[in-house]
């Protein structure tokens, strides 16, 4: 038994509230509003840009190797749809020129990286420009 934080009289309290004040303020209290997060919104825009693509038969605009279309999904070497600038830096999934065909792994190991940024020449090693290291490797 304690007080009712609501109303303050003696009670059993759930929650901090008697049985009343918490069927009250139960009634009372907005609803969430649900916003469903839905990852197909694009569904049918996206499928038929997947098609577009497939019909084409272009090769993997990331390494230029063919791409075999015939391969399952989830195989390395499938063919996936590629944004050119990614959507997490506000390219569009179903804009047609943005997108590009690619292959599974090539896209994966491209995350949301530049193109440009891939094709840059690598970072000099510390050793490369005159840093000393405490061990010979």
């Amino acid at each position: 038994m304690a007080y009712c934080l609501a109303c303050g009289k003696l009670a059993d309290t759930h929650g901090g509230f008697c049985s009343q004040c918490a069927v009250d303020m139960q009634a009372t209290r907005p609803k969430p509003k649900r916003v469903k997060v839905n990852r197909y919104a694009n569904g049918s825009e996206r499928r038929k840009i997947r098609r577009w693509l497939k019909d084409q038969g272009r090769p993997c605009h990331l390494c230029g190797g063919a791409i075999d279309y015939s391969l399952p999904a989830g195989h390395p070497m499938s063919f996936e749809v590629d944004e050119i600038v990614p959507v997490s830096k506000g390219g569009s999934p179903i804009d047609p020129s943005n997108v590009a065909p690619a292959h599974r792994i090539c896209n994966e190991r491209r995350g949301n990286k530049d193109l440009e940024s891939l094709n840059a020449p690598p970072k000099p090693r510390a050793k490369d420009v005159g840093c000393k290291t405490s061990f010979s490797w």
